[in-house]
């Protein structure tokens, strides 16, 4: 039997401005209405989760949009796009960089990725990134569910020292926990760096759904999604990439065409 395969989006940023990794609101709204006139599902974190361990269910023009750090462009861009819309997402979080505290965000101004991260390594990391309260928002609304992303952002740094590669999704396991009152069981690894032994260490703990940033289908492995990065482009390309991921046999003709 042959399964339809659930396309993973991957965004990073949603913000008006020209930067790597970025869609301009104008853009990921057309996107958004295109899946929404083209009768396209997006999937809750536990729809998802659920599809890719039961793939006899109907997984027909299914849908996971996922944004990978916490960047607050996502909480002013992204959400209320989405919430007209009335449509899902997930957003894996580091917690490090996560501020506890009010932030006014009439002075926030868009700056290139680069800059972003530089800033979010800083004191003035609340600066770019979202606060608990606006996490919280978020979840609460039904748009975004909240993930692990790790603590630091630097499991790439810790690839041998499993030690720290648990510690450091255990913490970040806790603090969504505290703040967010829920178990967190999907997580993105940063800069999609991992190992099979790595892949072990984050099922000990507990997680049940873990994303990559390489691209391909998701039929019934949950501790390997595949994803698709989206560019800063209409839905016309977006149609067409949905229509090659949720196909095996057409991801692989299209694989080898592309190299």
């Amino acid at each position: 039997m042959i399964f339809n395969s659930i396309p993973v989006l991957m965004y990073h940023h949603v913000m008006p401005c020209e930067s790597d990794l970025n869609v301009t609101p104008q853009i990921f709204e057309e996107q958004l209405r295109g899946l929404k006139t083209k009768g396209w599902k997006t999937l809750t974190a536990d729809e998802f989760l659920y599809l890719i361990t039961n793939p006899y269910q109907n997984r027909k023009k299914c849908v996971l949009l996922t944004f990978d750090d916490g960047f607050v462009d996502n909480f002013l861009y992204a959400y209320p796009i989405l919430r007209k819309y009335k449509m899902n997402a997930v957003l894996f979080v580091a917690t490090d960089f996560i501020a506890d505290f009010e932030v006014k965000r009439d002075t926030f101004k868009p700056v290139p990725h680069r800059e972003i991260w530089r800033i979010a390594f800083s004191e003035r990391k609340h600066e770019v990134m979202c606060t608990w309260n606006e996490l919280k928002e978020m979840q609460e609304e039904g748009v975004f569910d909240i993930q692990s992303h790790g603590h630091s952002h630097k499991i790439p740094d810790f690839i041998n020292q499993n030690y720290l590669i648990e510690k450091d999704l255990r913490t970040c396991k806790e603090l969504i926990k505290r703040n967010l009152h829920k178990e967190s069981l999907h997580f993105s690894w940063p800069k999609g760096v991992y190992t099979e032994e790595t892949i072990q260490i984050v099922k000990k703990i507990g997680f049940k759904a873990l994303y990559t940033t390489q691209r391909g289908v998701n039929i019934n492995d949950p501790f390997r999604i595949k994803r698709i990065a989206v560019k800063d482009k209409g839905s016309g390309w977006l149609k067409k990439k949905l229509i090659i991921y949720s196909s095996s046999l057409l991801s692989k003709i299209y694989s080898k065409i592309r190299f």
